[in-house]
């Protein structure tokens, strides 16, 4: 099975350095080739895993260039109604901070720029680069603190908020609010990287704060709940779950219940795990996307970098063999379509009268590599076996 790793490990390597270029890293080969702050952050995990560090800093430096004065981080970099784009035609950058459904603000650029941010520090101890942009992500983390407004301490947002932007999730949503909690964590360690230790001490306890208002508020016996406004919806979502394992808000008696649930209700049946449980009823997902027969876009299609997060997930709960077995899978799928697509039905990639599943999808193919070096260790392949 090592082969099928290292073959799927050269492909996704691949797949993300084509997607590198001037304009920082690029979200898809196709409709999606512009620069989306989501997709270009979790891909630069895997940068970062094989030493691509100036793709990371340019790719950040881009983003907070583009950050508004008030510190929120574009939701994407190009033209500014993306369905034009999506018809294929070209036009000026703009930094876009609302979704495109023109309904809210995106609220998870902030944390995960700030979470990039971090890990790219911690991998090159860049100083010179944290203390110039560091008023800037100050004003990052008190953009994400300004959404609170009843003083929580947790983000609220509207409709298609999140990545999950085909759904009308509001109010406190678990997802953002991982985020978040890590991101106010990041920038914790990114004060005491530059030495700023009453601002380190502020950042530290408030993460705790955040923390425990998660556990308060979303933690239902079983799961986290995927969101709470007005009243607790018990829904089962793998992103906020499988994240609040990977950063340690859950605890290990909590992530063993998160995996119990997985593996009751058999979102881990096929050959990557599932978006949530059960299906979100249809009063909850965007309209047009009826007319498309885009419905189950983010409602039981298959995502494979949330396969990746499951692998690495399993592995530092000390289920080893189901992890390489969990990214085996993945690697299966990405050798049988020589590619990574950005999401799958009942294992193909989608392809509808209305919507093709992008093709080279960043996202994706960073966090296989990533998920590769924390599970398998696999070794990257020199640059004249892997042409990008």
């Amino acid at each position: 099975m090592e082969k099928i790793l290292d073959t799927a490990y050269t492909i996704a390597l691949v797949n993300l350095r084509n997607r590198y270029g001037s304009g920082g890293i690029s979200a898809g080969s196709t409709h999606f080739s512009e620069l989306w702050t989501r997709d270009s952050s979790f891909a630069s995990w895997g940068c970062l895993a094989v030493g691509d560090v100036q793709m990371v800093k340019g790719n950040l430096a881009l983003l907070l260039k583009h950050t508004s004065p008030a510190g929120h981080v574009p939701l994407r970099l190009g033209q500014k109604h993306f369905w034009l784009r999506y018809l294929g035609f070209n036009g000026n950058t703009y930094p876009r901070f609302k979704e495109d459904k023109y309904v809210s603000e995106a609220t998870d650029s902030n944390s995960l720029l700030m979470i990039s941010f971090a890990e790219y520090i911690k991998k090159t101890q860049d100083k010179s680069f944290a203390l110039y942009h560091l008023s800037k992500l100050q004003s990052i983390i008190d953009w994400n603190f300004s959404t609170d407004k009843d003083g929580d301490l947790l983000m609220e947002e509207g409709p298609y908020a999140g990545w999950a932007d085909s759904l009308k999730k509001n109010g406190h949503v678990l997802y953002t609010n991982i985020l978040h909690c890590k991101a106010v964590q990041a920038f914790s360690e990114i004060c005491d990287f530059l030495g700023a230790n009453q601002k380190k001490k502020h950042y530290v306890e408030l993460a705790a704060k955040i923390k425990h208002r998660i556990n308060t508020v979303f933690w239902n016996g079983r799961y986290y709940s995927d969101w709470v406004n007005h009243q607790r919806r018990d829904y089962f979502s793998t992103d906020g779950n499988l994240l609040a394992i990977l950063f340690d808000i859950a605890s290990l008696g909590q992530a063993a219940r998160i995996q119990h649930f997985i593996h009751y209700v058999g979102l881990d049946k096929g050959f990557c795990i599932g978006t949530n449980y059960p299906k979100y009823d249809n009063k909850h997902v965007f309209p047009l996307f009826f007319m498309i027969h885009l419905h189950d876009y983010h409602n039981g299609l298959q995502w494979l970098w949330l396969g990746c997060l499951d692998a690495v997930v399993k592995h530092r709960m000390g289920l080893k063999k189901e992890a390489i077995e969990t990214l085996e899978k993945l690697a299966e799928k990405i050798i049988e379509y020589n590619g990574i697509y950005e999401v799958y039905h009942e294992g193909k990639p989608v392809k509808r009268t209305f919507y093709k599943s992008e093709t080279g999808f960043a996202w994706s193919s960073g966090l296989f590599i990533w998920a590769c070096r924390q599970v398998a260790e696999a070794t990257l392949p020199t640059s004249e076996e892997v042409k990008s």
